[in-house]
């Protein structure tokens, strides 16, 4: 993956800081830092890619008069990347407004793409295609890599056909080939409550709507994937859950381990509140999807958020994108340890296996450092937030010791508390 640089020179209360995007990206820190405003503007980057949204811009031009005068092989748009890249970078603003429900919100950031091109031009061509003697005109729009081809007596060109093409050509600079994310998942905190709401409530932020709105889409389809099919995941998601999702009908549900059953409402908060989790990752195509999910510890036993990091080790293998946002020193040590086994196995492949059995961890749910950024947000005097990148490399490890005040604080209130006792 190429470098995607995000610089932010002001984002709620965020000033001056810099991400790079990779698979992975975790933020940590207190509350009311902006660790969800950065992990919404690092996911906006997989909104681009794998939407529509970049059509808004292409509707300026005209293009009933595109073709005029124009010859197959003629160029009949040349657009100024920078210009687009200006649009893209208003246009996160304007995103993270609508996921927070806040339509004045404003901010100013600059994404850096791998995008060398000055401009982009889009040629017109007209070619034959078809069966002998029963051959059709093909209308074909070109850019530099790739190509869109329209059927029909006249050629209905319109905004997606530029923007479906821009959106390849950023792509492939980015992954080296055309790399589409139409799952685009949001999974954001107190979902666990959602999951029991029915019909189409209306809601002001739009992180809730869109929740809604794949809640629909998970309703719909059945859980498909069996264990013969993905055993891996089968299994750690059974770990994670103490027991396993089914649907009939438009109802979810909940099997223990020890075979009891009872619908997903009736369920413990935990189970609750993965499920929409467990049901996208037996949904979707990973390799395709980028999942932005908030707090997954939230109401978590601190061994079942042990599994849950093992089980986002897993989903990062089978090519999925994810954005994450925590406050568990639990979860962190946890990725720290499967970081720490990716280092070993690179170093000594023959001893991984037997250390992975004694401690029951699948060699995939280990995590490559070159695929996570992490970032730490902390306070600065004048109450504005900065960002420091965790070196993840150095011993390969996440640092958690923006956790160390709290602990050492809450032992000296113990110790407080204890001498008074002793002494009463």
């Amino acid at each position: 993956m190429n470098e995607v640089r995000i610089k932010i020179s002001r984002l709620g209360a965020i000033t001056d800081a810099e991400v790079v995007v990779r698979p992975f990206m975790l933020f940590v820190g207190n509350s009311g830092l902006g660790k969800s405003y950065v992990a919404f503007l690092t996911h906006y980057i997989y909104t681009i890619l794998g939407s529509n949204r970049l059509e808004e811009y292409f509707k300026q031009f005209n293009y009933d008069e595109l073709l005029n005068g124009k010859k197959s092989g003629d160029i009949i748009l040349r657009v100024k990347v920078q210009d687009i890249f200006n649009w893209i970078n208003q246009d996160a603003i304007t995103f993270i407004g609508y996921m927070i429900g806040h339509e004045k919100f404003s901010g100013k950031v600059d994404i850096k793409w791998p995008f060398s091109d000055e401009y982009i031009e889009f040629s017109y061509f007209e070619e034959m295609g078809g069966l002998t003697n029963k051959e059709e005109l093909i209308y074909r729009i070109k850019a530099k890599n790739y190509s869109y081809s329209l059927l029909g007596d006249t050629p209905n060109i319109g905004a997606y056909v530029f923007e479906t093409l821009f959106r390849a050509e950023l792509s492939a600079s980015i992954f080296g080939s055309f790399k589409n994310f139409p799952q685009d998942c949001i999974l954001p905190s107190s979902r666990g409550a959602l999951m029991e709401l029915q019909g189409n409530p209306v809601f002001k932020s739009g992180m809730y709507e869109q929740f809604i709105s794949l809640k629909s889409e998970l309703y719909r389809t059945p859980i498909t994937k069996e264990k013969e099919e993905d055993p891996i995941l089968t299994d750690i998601l059974d770990i994670v859950n103490n027991g396993r999702l089914s649907q009939s009908d438009n109802n979810i549900i909940y099997t223990t381990l020890d075979g009891v059953e009872m619908p997903l409402t009736a369920a413990a908060s935990s189970v609750k509140e993965l499920a929409p989790f467990t049901m996208l990752l037996n949904r979707f195509n990973l390799s395709r999807t980028s999942i932005l999910l908030d707090e997954p510890e939230a109401h978590l036993h601190p061994e079942r958020q042990q599994h849950v990091a093992d089980l986002i080790g897993y989903t990062l293998s089978r090519g999925c994108h994810m954005q994450i946002t925590t406050h568990s020193d639990y979860f962190i040590k946890r990725l720290n340890l499967l970081i720490k086994l990716f280092k070993i196995y690179k170093q000594n492949k023959k001893d991984i296996s037997l250390i992975l059995k004694k401690l029951g961890i699948y060699f995939e749910a280990l995590i490559d450092p070159d695929m996570i950024k992490a970032y730490y947000l902390t306070q600065r005097e004048d109450k504005s937030s900065q960002i420091f990148e965790l070196d993840v490399l150095k011993d390969s490890m996440i640092p958690f010791d923006s956790f160390h005040k709290t602990i050492m604080s809450d032992f000296e209130s113990v110790s407080i508390i204890d001498e008074y006792i002793d002494n009463i």
